[in-house]
């Protein structure tokens, strides 16, 4: 992150926890113990933990965001007494995972007995326990690290009490309590080309923003950082070859290409084009001193719509971005 201050808990700031999380889950799950029809089970170790876990504060509210996958070995008996030991596979812990969406993938180290009852311990008796270790994980982490990424406000100096949010974004107020946003094309329905052949022309663009180029990519990639400034529904993802659809559908198209930090190129069309006709979309990150130009360059745009696709892009991502997590001055 560049040296600006923030000023009223006003910038996203971002704080990297996943060696907390995996000492957590140590101490938490470790030792879990469960008992059913005489067979019983116990977590002995984790056996491993990876993924991404941070700690967000964005306008005085602290955001959660992880998406971790846990290892761990058990040891048990069943009701005759017949020793066993296994792994269990939680393919994702995530912060946006329903206590009802949780998999565990169960192993038997040596299955060549009968082993049901230890399994059946583990899925009926062990899971709950481990579900309501996962479903308390975020409070936890706010509760730990909360200070680290919020000033609270008796705290705050008073030259930063006279900094107010841009007028816009008070406008805004009303659309974003009320969770959608309409993004702007040329007509309500899709229009077709009858001959297939579609005229098209180039834009280019250099966006400047006070942040780092990872906070930069994360933003424009996340599913709930996108969710946040686009203020709805948003269907994408980090994965090469994954479709994305935002503001209710009227853009979508796919992710072709990232280097982290340093690129993203993606197909991408309005809803209003010609029907199966995408432009591609090629983000480059520059890192300064004190923040991050984006080039962006956007090839296939049709004639006749290249006004209004870069005055959306100025609008509904470049504006709303930083209105959103304070990138930046709005013009």
């Amino acid at each position: 992150m560049s040296n600006w201050k923030n000023v009223n808990n006003w910038h996203w700031v971002s704080k990297n926890c996943l060696n907390w999380a995996q000492t957590y889950f140590a101490e938490q799950l470790v030792g879990l113990e469960a008992e059913k029809n005489g067979s019983k089970v116990k977590v002995t170790k984790i056996d491993e933990i990876t993924g991404d876990c941070e700690l967000n504060n964005r306008k005085s509210k602290i955001i959660t965001i992880y998406d971790l996958q846990i290892k761990l070995n058990w040891e048990g008996t069943t009701a005759d007494g017949t020793e066993a030991t296994g792994k269990i596979l939680v393919p994702e812990v995530a912060h946006d995972t329903d206590a009802d969406d949780y998999v565990f993938e169960i192993s038997v180290n040596d299955d060549s007995n009968d082993k049901s009852s230890i399994r059946e311990v583990i899925r009926k008796a062990l899971t709950p326990l481990l579900i309501e270790k996962f479903e308390t994980f975020s409070e936890d982490l706010i509760k730990y690290h909360g200070a680290d990424v919020h000033i609270e406000k008796d705290k705050l100096g008073t030259a930063d009490a006279t900094v107010r949010a841009p007028e816009s974004v008070t406008k805004q107020k009303t659309s974003i309590n009320n969770n959608t946003t309409s993004f702007s094309s040329t007509t309500s329905t899709k229009s077709k080309s009858s001959s297939g052949k579609v005229n098209t022309t180039t834009l280019d663009d250099v966006v400047e923003f006070q942040t780092s180029a990872h906070e930069l990519y994360e933003t424009l990639l996340d599913t709930q950082r996108v969710s946040i400034w686009t203020r709805g529904p948003a269907k994408i993802s980090k994965e090469k070859g994954s479709k994305f659809e935002l503001f209710n559908g009227n853009v979508r198209g796919e992710l072709l290409e990232t280097e982290p930090d340093k690129k993203i190129v993606q197909t991408w069309r309005l809803q209003s084009w010609p029907e199966g006709h995408y432009s591609t979309v090629s983000m480059t990150f520059e890192q300064g001193n004190d923040g991050v130009k984006l080039h962006v360059k956007q090839t296939g745009v049709p004639i006749g719509e290249e006004e209004l696709t870069q005055r959306n892009w100025t609008g509904y991502y470049w504006r709303s971005i930083k209105q959103t997590f304070g990138f930046g001055a709005v013009f």
